[in-house]
């Protein structure tokens, strides 16, 4: 027994400082994260952004033709060819007219020389009024019928009447013109129109000026900015969808009709409780077990768990309806490697 004994008190003692050494905790090395203050006018958002896809049109597109017909003897543009305001587009044959318009004012001289002569009479009392109103009449219809003639001649000219691009040439020279028969399709796209088709869900809260941006495919990651100019009041046939059109400024006319888009319009729902949602990045927002949505906050070092509430999804996060206030700050960067009051040091 006096042997077992020492013994027993070595073990003890290494055992002691043993649990000595395990009871010293090491320090956990904080988790580097960055964050969002909601605050921020850039992250607490009054407008929420909704994309839809659509094409580019022109702001305006006419369709030129004669007002009288004739054989096309010159047409001076070609499709895609940039004209300016009262350029000569187009002649057609105008022999025709212009010997009727001659034959019209031989008549029209003719008559205001027996008009002259007969009032001149008149004045002298050898001649009675009604000869004198008779000759005046015959003199104003026959310069009328002669002016009416000359506008034919006129209109045997094509102008441009705005500077555009010629977006199709429809005849050829030696084509038969007609009244109201397209020559020329010419487009003004100095401004264009981004078409968008919007759901009747939606159409009641778009409203004429209600900002908008849009991503052009063909231009790359670029934004245009303009508002909303035009919305239809009848729906597709087919499908309930409604047009909207977003005027946007083309000064470098790199933006082309036909092009695809995708634009996002900026919602003005003062009626609504959403106006002052937050919007926060898709990936920030994270659920429990029991489909609760939360969030992780900085505070005092630490990060903390915030059960919200969420809204509506758009193009640049989603909605967050309930649960924070100005002053928190949204963990964005290393959540996944939280879990509720871990140590966080801030990114700078």
């Amino acid at each position: 027994m006096l042997n077992i004994r020492p013994a027993l008190l070595v073990i003890l003692s290494v055992l002691a400082i043993s649990c000595g050494e395990e009871k010293k905790s090491v320090p956990i090395k904080p988790i580097v994260v960055k964050t969002i203050e909601i605050g921020n006018q850039m992250e607490y958002q009054n407008n929420q952004n909704v994309g839809f896809t659509g094409k580019i049109i022109a702001n305006k597109t006419v369709n030129l033709s004669f007002q009288i017909g004739g054989t096309i003897e010159v047409l001076n543009a070609e499709m895609g060819d940039f004209v300016q305001k009262g350029a000569l587009l187009a002649k057609v044959d105008a022999t025709a007219y212009k010997e009727e318009y001659e034959a019209r004012k031989a008549q029209a001289d003719l008559a205001k020389e027996n008009y002259e002569r007969i009032e001149e009479v008149y004045q002298k009392g050898s001649i009675a009024e009604i000869k004198m109103i008779e000759a005046r009449s015959n003199y104003n219809q026959a310069n009328a019928a002669a002016n009416a003639t000359f506008q034919n001649v006129k209109h045997s000219k094509l102008y441009a009447p705005f500077s555009g691009y010629i977006g199709a040439k429809i005849m050829e020279p030696g084509d038969l013109a007609s009244p109201g028969r397209p020559v020329f399709q010419l487009l003004d796209i100095n401004n264009v129109k981004a078409a968008i088709p919007i759901p009747d869900g939606e159409i009641n809260q778009l409203k004429k000026g209600d900002s908008a941006k849009v991503k052009i495919d063909a231009l790359g990651d670029r934004f245009f900015f303009g508002k909303v100019a035009e919305i239809s009041i009848q729906s597709n046939q087919q499908n309930p969808v409604y047009i909207a059109q977003i005027l946007l400024k083309n000064p470098e006319r790199s933006i082309k009709p036909g092009m695809s888009c995708s634009a996002f319009i900026d919602f003005k729902e003062s009626d609504t409780s959403e106006t002052s949602d937050i919007i926060l990045p898709v990936n920030v927002v994270s659920v429990t077990e029991k489909n609760q949505y939360f969030v992780f906050v900085a505070e005092n070092g630490k990060a903390k768990r915030k059960l919200v509430t969420t809204g509506k999804l758009y193009s640049n996060g989603i909605a967050i309806t309930s649960g924070l206030s100005a002053s928190d700050q949204v963990i964005t960067s290393g959540y996944h490697k939280l879990t509720d009051n871990t140590p966080i040091k801030i990114a700078q």
